[in-house]
Parts: C-alpha cells; structure tokens; sequence
C-alpha cells in the first residue's frame, strides 16, 4: 500500500475558474471516495472573506454542472455540487487504478490530493494517465504506511499522548526540566516504553516535514 500526496493546477482538474478568480478563497472536500463519479467530492466547504465573488464565479465554472446546495454559517459556506463531465474522466482513471482519494482541498490556486493505492504499479499508472492527458502535476511525497490504516504524518494516540505529556513536563526544554522517568510516570507506563513512544513518535513528525519523498 503506497499513499501519494499530489500538487495538481485547479485547471486542470477542478474549479480552475473559481479559483482564479478568487484565489483567496480555500476550498476543502468533506466526503471523498473513489467508488463512483456520484459520490466524489460532492460536498465542499469553502473558507475565504468574498463568499459573494465566489458564488458568481461559481455559477461561470465550466467544472460545475450544478450547485444543488449552499448553508452558510459564521465563517465557511458548505456547498453541493454536480460536477461537470470533465472532472467525472479525471476521477474514471483514478477509478481504474483502484486508487482511493483520502483528502482533497485548494491551496494556491491548485488541488492538494492525498490517494491510497493498494501496489506501487497501479500508482505508476495513473501517473502514467496524467502525462498522457497532459496534467500538469507534481508528486509532493509518497509513504508506505507500516500499519493499517496509517497516514503519512499521523501519530498513533500512544505517541501523541507521550510527546504531549513531555512538552507539558518540560522534556524537551533546554535545559530539561523532567526526565524519561518522570513522562513515563504520568503516562502510567514503563521507562522503556515512554522511550519508544517519545522515538517513534519523533520520526513520524521528522519523515513528514523534512525527508524528501520517495521517487
């Protein structure tokens, strides 16, 4: 199992239009799966201070064929859509690849994809898919989780509870103001443990910000 994170121009996949024209503006899809065209990313939220801008340039996307629903609350809008028949080609191949969207939103007028492939081949042929449609992309890194259900970046409560507990105790305060002892007690946990939880959990942040991806 491989998860690939992509950097693709909202022009080439989605709301292109919106989002040059209100670049501003942050849009994130709440339900995402790749079972079927209907059910891809229908449900957005958009974050952003021109609702109104948004909304016409909206109505003008080519990417849209309707906006079905609009709830807006304090600081967001939350918006159902049927898309246009040129995102449902770019979902197909995605579909065929068996490949499966875990989070999709906007970031500088481009689409941030995160997609779980279950092999190494079936990521190479979507890839593959995008240079042949001319798609304009960029690989931003690529994880192979090492346990289920696992996300590059995420923490197991363990390790989050232990680096947790060592910041308010001061482990990592110069010069320290507790020991391994000391988070190991608050835990409730042996030494030994604490160690591991307080290692692993370090690697997990250190591999997402600073290692280069895997080409």
């Amino acid at each position: 199992m491989f998860v690939a994170s992509f950097s693709i121009p909202a022009d080439g996949f989605a709301l292109g239009h919106t989002l040059e024209t209100v670049p501003e503006m942050t849009v994130k899809a709440e339900r995402v799966a790749a079972h079927g065209t209907v059910w891809v990313m229908p449900c957005l939220w958009v974050t952003g201070d021109d609702f109104d801008a948004f909304d016409t340039a909206l109505k003008a996307d080519p990417t849209v064929d309707s906006v079905i629903e609009v709830e807006a609350f304090e600081d967001e809008r939350y918006y159902q859509l049927e898309w246009d028949d040129s995102v449902n080609q770019f979902v197909d191949a995605l579909i065929d690849t068996e490949g499966s969207i875990l989070n999709a939103e906007t970031q500088n007028e481009a689409w941030h994809l995160r997609i779980r492939f279950a092999t190494r081949e079936q990521l190479e042929v979507f890839q593959d898919y995008l240079s042949s449609q001319n798609h304009s992309f960029q690989l931003l890194n690529l994880f192979k989780p090492k346990a289920p259900r696992q996300e590059r970046g995420e923490l197991t409560a363990a390790q989050r509870d232990a680096l947790v507990a060592a910041v308010e105790q001061g482990y990592y305060q110069i010069p320290r103001d507790s020991t391994v002892e000391e988070v190991a007690n608050a835990l409730g946990i042996s030494n030994q443990a604490a160690s591991e939880r307080l290692r692993r959990g370090i690697e997990q942040l250190v591999t997402t910000v600073l290692v280069e991806p895997e080409k």
